[in-house]
């Protein structure tokens, strides 16, 4: 029988701060247009919220996984949930310590210790994406069926993401985040990310380790940074130094109808106060507050457009506990007992038009890319495929995983897993484990987690892993 109701966990290391939060996901059994039959998340509730924890660091460039696992260990606890009753989540790294020297560890071990389906991601498409449905972003852009632009400001980078109609058009992030210059509690500067150094050479400040933070100086620096958000919503022309502060790559221009704020320095991007002080900026020993502050000044002549999120500093955690999860089944075929995998190269022969004759003649080459023993093969395939066309298909995978080790396993975004599926068990010269799947979207340079069965459905989680870059 299907179990009803599942625990999800989303845990949020940040540059700046660390958050937990655990949600109760119902799963029920529908009657799709076609009567199928169809598994689906009902619904999502919170249950708990952590605190906004000071991130754990050993040194400038050392998680303290301890730390982590303690703030892990209290959530669970105060929240009355077992992690044994864990059942699905996403552990997410973000921002500059996502490039600590031991965040890829960190992230492992607290998956693991979470158990079997909690995942360890980073990388700031996901994040972007994450933080843009927790922040309500997708929800709004749905609703009022324009493009809403999300920016999560965080410690270290912003995470943007793109929604028209509730679909995600693009995902990039910035080097532009509250704790890029940090200060003692006498002022004196103490970190200065090197990712601003250029600017601050550019522009002639005197911003330097062990110097005295001087309020006009930061005020400059803090104005720079707001203005290359407003050209990256496309309100003006794109400059070079923008260019420079961009971690990836894809940006296309848009037209923006709304925009929103989320992310701890979201949290100060409301009320403009043109008189803030030194000593309201020493808050957090960053330039968080000011950097908000700037921002606000900057949008100013576009607070016509500009939405209050459903959540600021924790969306990209509930975007984690909520919104990583996507259910494949019921028509679908899988072998429990390989089950479940994780960290799976996509590989997706077409990006566009997809000719069915040439699927193992385009796959095979991006082969290449992986040393994994293990990939997943992504496919729409047609809405409503022949037997023949099914045929064909079958034909084509199987002579593609003939030149590699493991279990044949195929993502499908259209209906038709379980056939698929059979037609590729029947074909198959000896025994081989085949997992097909359908109504999951991928894109080339995704991975796959694939857990343990929920009654006849599939946990599915897809994302992009990016460590130390």
């Amino acid at each position: 029988m299907l179990q009803s109701e599942i625990y999800s966990i989303g845990v949020d290391i940040g540059t700046s701060t660390t958050e937990v939060i655990i949600s109760r996901l119902k799963i029920k059994n529908i009657l799709s247009s076609s009567l199928i039959k169809e598994t689906v998340i009902e619904g999502k509730e919170i249950i708990y919220k952590s605190p906004v924890i000071v991130t754990p660091l050993l040194d400038e460039v050392t998680i303290d996984f301890n730390g982590i696992k303690d703030i892990v260990s209290r959530a669970l606890k105060e929240s009355n949930i077992d992690k044994n009753q864990i059942s699905t989540g996403a552990v997410i790294i973000t921002g500059e310590t996502a490039r600590k020297e031991n965040a890829e560890e960190v992230s492992k071990n607290l998956s693991e210790y979470l158990g079997d389906f909690v995942v360890a991601t980073a990388g700031p498409k996901l994040e972007s994406l994450l933080a843009g449905y927790g922040s309500g972003a997708s929800e709004m852009s749905k609703n009022l069926s324009r493009r809403v632009v999300n920016l999560d400001i965080g410690g270290g980078t912003t995470n943007v993401s793109v929604f028209n109609c509730g679909e995600c058009e693009q995902t990039f992030a910035l080097d532009t985040g509250g704790r890029l210059i940090k200060f003692n509690d006498e002022g004196e500067i103490i970190y200065l990310s090197k990712r601003i150094e250029f600017l601050v050479k550019k522009m002639g400040l005197n911003l330097k380790l062990g110097r005295r933070a001087e309020l006009h100086e930061l005020e400059i620096i803090c104005k720079k940074l707001s203005k290359c958000l407003l050209e990256v919503c496309c309100l003006e022309e794109l400059s070079e130094d923008t260019k420079r502060l961009f971690i990836s790559e894809g940006f296309e221009l848009f037209e923006v109808d709304y925009i929103g704020f989320s992310g701890g320095v979201g949290e100060y991007v409301r009320e403009v106060n043109k008189n803030i002080s030194l000593e309201e900026i020493r808050k957090h020993n960053d330039i968080g507050p000011l950097l908000g502050n700037h921002i606000s000044r900057e949008f100013e002549d576009y607070k016509n457009i500009i939405l209050s999120p459903k959540e600021r500093i924790r969306a990209t955690v509930i975007g984690a506990g909520n919104h990583s999860l996507n259910i494949s089944g019921s028509t679908i075929a899988f072998e429990k007992s390989i089950l479940p995998l994780k960290n799976i190269p996509i590989i997706k022969p077409f990006e566009k038009e997809e000719n069915l004759n040439e699927i193992y003649i385009k796959a095979s080459p991006k082969l290449d890319l992986y040393n994994e023993s293990m990939v997943a093969i992504s496919l729409k395939g047609p809405k409503s495929p022949s037997y023949e066309d099914i045929k064909l298909i079958g034909r084509e995978i199987i002579k593609f995983f003939e030149k590699v080790i493991g279990p044949i396993i195929v993502i499908l975004e259209n209906d038709f897993a379980k056939a698929l599926g059979q037609v590729i068990s029947l074909n198959l010269r000896e025994k081989r484990e085949v997992i097909c799947i359908d109504k999951i979207s991928t894109k080339n340079g995704d991975y796959i987690d694939i857990g343990l069965p929920i009654g006849e459905a599939i946990p599915v989680v897809i994302k992009t892993l990016i460590y130390n870059s």
